[in-house]
């Protein structure tokens, strides 16, 4: 939740943060500004030092080229011999001392003679000749084609001179393999004086480049080989910031020169003994930005704006010189903050004067803001005490802001509203009868509206007529009768247009006036009356009643000046009319839902047609009993509205899942009744063998038998028979018990045969032939009279198995077949006509039942509803059906339901497998059940105490039903 902050801090807060704004605009903007100049000047810098670097490379390239048409036209160009050719010697010395830049010197001939000059204080000629301490000056000299006095062929001699150019020693020569005219100075050596792109000088590792130009004699070259310090120096002297690079290179990112030389010349051990040396690379220098940018340079000049190192850099590339047609380019490399230092320090310095303005200035803006939010903030503490619904009277400081003033006027207003309003809500809020609501509108809208007398009209749907259905006056309330009539919707929107220049739905009633509204003068009591009409009207701006309020004659204007606030509430006391209206009606389709459903239930069975209906009267009758009584558990015990609309519904629905039971399984009043009973097609076999034993016994005769005997022997057969089909008959009819004796005696009547002559697949669905066994057999065949077949046996689903784990929380055993209609199995069920299968499925309809009820979206007053329905057949030692609930998990109102769903069963006349009970005969197995713990003994006693058995039974059974109970004998 964002934090909030009071007005007097909101108004300094803007104020100070205008001027920091400002103050931060105006150094930004100074800051900008410098910037600009600032990297303007960088760039200007660029642009100096690059032009620096050009004139220094011409000032040293073009004397040396001047030094080189001169030595084209010396003499020494034709001299043969080293006598001839040394004297030329001050002729080089001298251009190793005028050109610093120039650290040796030489010329080649024809025939491969060389004669190099260069200084000797040179680290790389101390480390490779070894040279005289008095030596100054070294002379290498070569004879190549042939061998000279004092100089043998193929050695390269090192000669040293002195300052005053004397000879101070010489070595013996050293086999050579150099060859000048293989050098690529010689090869690319022209008439005009020129240079070779810059190099690493292999002996000296200096970074240079060699000045060659040929002379007027064929083959002759004279050679300069030159440093690039001097760049080196003039780099090393530009040094825009701390952090700057300038460095010289190529268009590969070669380097040639940079402040530190050292880094430029890598030497790595190739070989033992050997150094192998290069030029390193822009990423070789060891500068992380110089790394950074290398794989940006291109062959051309250009410009770079780049991120390195969470610093802003930029730089340039210029071209300085183009030696041996290769173009040297200075690259120039700054960070922006540094270049930028100067205009950070001003721009730092404007927002410290900014600060100090504002320091100077807060106490104003604060004390001006306080001025302004003081009455603000009693209006804010006022709205929230009216958040609290707290209207009390607050004491508003006067303030000179207009908008302010009209603000505390509307809160005012305002809060006399919401407290009229809200204490109608609160008033209506808890009403739960409609006509209570309707009385309490009315009346309240009467004090509010300050009218003498107030009238609802309220729609009637069926007719679509507005009837008067309360009035109210300042000192009584009226039972509307027949004196005010009945409006049509055309005649109440006549009601609701202008009578009144004024203001819409204004009616002025009296003795002359006659209308719709004329029976209030006589009611009320009054010569002369002015109404005022409004509609009410629901969500859909439909007209659903009309609200009049009734003034005094001559004072209808002057008390009507809330009549907006009036409208308003008028919608309100309509939407609340409406809503209770439809929450009555939606209870009462609720319920009549409820009992189409019991009633569909029951109607579905003509023998246990009025169990949903009864039960839950048993269930209430039980319910209040406990309610009234003051012992034991139920001392305490005692029902809400809607716990009772919760027991009822429960009752009313706590068989709803027999509505998947079929049919004949509910109905079933016989062993052998399936859709049909099968004991016809048992009865038919019987009189089959009958017959078959007639026919037998006339065969005898005709074949010449005794004729009185084999009679005799008929007549024994048929009474045989006779007494085998009564008993199977008594079995098929079911009782409380079947003993082993009967079923041994079953077993031996099913072994009898019968000869069946016709196919029994002919005439079949096919889903019972997939049943039939596929085995044919030749006709006729001799068939058991009673036999559980293949056929007999429905399989039953996966989906129709019952996991121990279900979300329901059911503890069943869920028989391996769906329906086992075997005759002989059915026919051997030992208590009642439902085999396990049956059972199970009649049984099934209570797990139906939690299922169908669990799927229904409740209120919270209505969850337990679930609970008492699917209860009734619990028992209290946790062995009943279908959850093992034991007496602590069942509410007391489920435990009311089990005696209840007992009873009615029990004393129930329209059972087509039993007779109804006595009362005395139901009260005694019911004391059996409670003795085994099946049901609550506490809530039996109450039942027979409370004489609930005896109200319902004067209610619901037959007089002969009703015996006397001596209550004592069954009480715990």
């Amino acid at each position: 939740m964002r934090t909030k902050y009071p007005l007097q801090v909101a108004i300094s807060t803007l104020f100070i943060t205008i001027t920091i704004v400002l103050g931060g605009i105006l150094s930004w903007q100074s800051f900008s500004k410098t910037s600009d100049i600032m990297l303007s000047d960088a760039g200007e810098i660029y642009e100096r030092i690059s032009r620096e670097l050009a004139l220094d490379f011409k000032s040293t390239y073009g004397p040396i080229a001047g030094v080189l048409r001169q030595f084209r036209l010396s003499p020494l160009i034709r001299a043969q011999s080293f006598d001839e050719r040394i004297s030329h010697l001050p002729n080089f010395v001298a251009v190793l001392k005028s050109e610093s830049s120039v650290f040796a010197s030489g010329i080649a001939y024809p025939d491969g003679d060389y004669m190099g000059v260069s200084w000797v204080d040179a680290d790389y000629v101390r480390e490779k000749y070894s040279p005289p301490a008095e030596a100054v000056y070294l002379v290498l000299y070569l004879k190549k084609t042939e061998s000279e006095t004092g100089f043998d062929q193929g050695k390269m001699y090192a000669i040293y001179f002195d300052e005053q150019l004397k000879e101070v020693s010489r070595n013996d020569g050293v086999e050579s393999q150099f060859d000048p005219r293989l050098r690529p100075w010689y090869q690319q050596a022209t008439d005009n004086p020129h240079a070779t792109r810059p190099y690493l000088f292999y002996d000296s590792k200096i970074v240079g480049l060699t000045a060659m130009s040929k002379t007027t004699e064929p083959g002759v070259v004279v050679v300069f080989d030159i440093t690039l310090d001097n760049l080196r120096e003039t780099i090393s002297k530009y040094q825009v910031t701390p952090s700057s690079e300038v460095v010289l290179i190529n268009a590969e990112g070669q380097t040639f020169a940079y402040h530190d030389q050292d880094k430029v010349v890598l030497s790595n051990t190739a070989e033992a003994g050997s150094d192998n040396v290069q030029l390193a690379d822009l990423d070789q220098l060891g500068s992380g930005v110089l790394t950074h940018i290398s794989n940006s340079i291109q062959a051309k000049e250009h410009n770079f704006d780049f991120e390195y190192d969470k610093r802003r850099w930029i730089g340039s590339a210029r071209v300085v010189a183009n030696p041996g047609g290769v173009d040297l380019y200075a690259l120039m490399l700054s960070p922006v903050d540094e270049l930028l230092a100067e205009a950070m320090v001003i721009r730092w310095q404007l927002l410290l004067i900014a600060l100090v303005i504002l320091l100077i200035f807060i106490p104003v803006i604060w004390f001006t803001a306080k001025k302004i939010s003081t009455p603000l903030n009693i209006l804010s503490r006022e709205a929230e005490a009216i958040s609290r619904f707290d209207f009390g009277e607050t004491h508003m400081r006067p303030s000179f802001i207009k908008e302010v003033v009209e603000l505390d006027t509307a809160m005012e207003s305002m809060k006399s509203t919401i407290n009229k309003f809200i204490n109608l809500i609160n008033s209506l809020a808890g009403e739960q009868d409609l006509d209570a609501l309707l009385k309490r509108v009315t009346r309240e809208t009467m004090l509010i509206s300050k009218s003498d007398a107030a009238l609802i009209y309220l729609l009637d749907e069926q007719d679509d007529l507005l009837k008067a259905s309360f009035l109210c006056d300042s000192g009584h309330d009226h039972v509307v009768t027949d004196a005010l009539s009945e409006l049509t919707l055309d005649e109440a929107k006549d009601l609701l247009r202008d009578n009144d220049a004024h203001r819409s739905g204004i009616r002025h009633l009296d003795k002359d006036h006659h209308g719709k509204l004329s029976p209030l003068l006589e009611i009320l009591g009054r010569e002369k009356l002015t109404s005022i009409v409004l509609p009410l009207q629901n969500r859909n701006d439909e007209i659903i009643g009309l609200l009049c309020l009734v003034y005094q004659h001559g004072e209808s204007l002057q008390q009507v000046s809330n009549i907006e606030f009036v409208e308003a509430l008028s919608g309100f006391a309509a939407v609340t009319l409406e809503s209770r209206q439809l929450l009555n009606m939606q209870e009462a389709l609720l319920h009549a839902f409820i009992k189409l459903i019991a009633g569909a239930i029951d109607a579905k069975s003509p023998y246990t047609g009025g169990h949903c209906t009864r039960v839950p009267e048993i269930t209430l009758m039980l319910a209040k009993a406990a309610c009234d009584s003051d012992e034991g558990s139920f001392k305490k015990f005692d029902l809400d509205d809607k716990q009772w609309e919760e027991l009822s519904i429960a009752g009313w629905l706590h068989d709803c899942g027999k509505v998947t039971t079929p049919e004949y399984v509910v109905d079933k009043a016989t062993k052998l009744e399936t859709i049909y009973d099968r004991i016809h097609e048992v009865r038919m076999r019987f009189e089959v063998l009958k017959r078959d034993a007639e026919i037998d016994c006339w065969q005898q005769i005709a074949e010449g038998g005794d004729k009185v005997l084999l009679f005799e022997q008929l007549e024994k057969k048929r009474r045989e028979l006779d007494d085998d089909f009564a008993f199977i008959a008594e079995c098929n009819v079911g009782g409380e018990f079947m003993a082993d004796e009967k079923i041994e005696r079953l077993q031996a009547i099913a072994a009898k045969t019968w000869k069946r002559t016709l196919d029994d697949n002919l005439g079949l669905s096919w889903e019972e032939l997939n049943r039939k066994d596929s085995n044919s057999h030749a006709l006729p065949v001799e068939e058991c009279l009673l036999a559980d077949k293949a056929e007999h046996l429905i399989a039953r689903s996966e989906a129709d198995r019952m996991s121990k784990d279900n979300q329901w929380g059911f503890k069943v055993d869920t028989p391996e077949y769906k329906y086992n209609r075997g005759e002989l199995y059915n026919l051997s069920v030992k208590k009642g006509t439902l085999s396990e299968e049956e059972r199970y499925m009649i049984n099934g309809h209570m797990i139906q039942t939690i299922m169908m009820l669990n799927n229904l979206p409740y209120p919270k007053s209505l969850r337990n509803v679930p609970l008492i329905a699917g209860s009734h057949h619990e028992t209290m030692d946790g062995k009943g059906y279908p959850r093992k609930l034991v007496m602590s998990e069942q509410p007391l109102t489920a435990r009311m339901m089990v005696i209840a769903d007992i009873f009615e069963a029990l004393t129930a006349s329209d059972r087509p497998y039993k007779k109804a009970k006595t009362l005395n005969e139901s009260i005694r197995i019911l004391s059996f059940m409670r003795d085994d713990k099946h049901i609550d003994a506490e809530l039996f006693d109450l039942f027979l105490s409370s004489g609930v058995y005896l109200d319902y039974a004067e209610k619901f059974l037959s007089p002969e039903q009703i015996d006397e109970v001596k209550i004592s004998d069954y009480m715990s």
